[in-house]
């Protein structure tokens, strides 16, 4: 898999965490309703993925700074 590595200060990681973090929960929150069906699809797709990418971030955070 290819990667992109780059480097972010300490505060900027935390910026990124909490808009992944408020987007994740705006996208749990939303009901079915809310949104035709396949935005509705896309978004839990994308909830899943963001999850993946808020884990992997946060552990990285973890290791290097402690829990955020």
């Amino acid at each position: 898999m290819d990667t992109l590595d780059f480097k972010l200060p300490h505060g900027e990681v935390t910026l990124v965490l909490d808009a992944l973090r408020h987007y994740i929960k705006y996208i749990e929150h939303l009901k079915d309703n809310d949104v035709d069906d396949d935005t509705y699809a896309d978004l839990q797709t994308d909830r899943m993925n963001l999850v993946a990418v808020e884990r992997t971030l946060s552990e990285d955070f973890q290791r290097k700074f402690g829990k955020y």
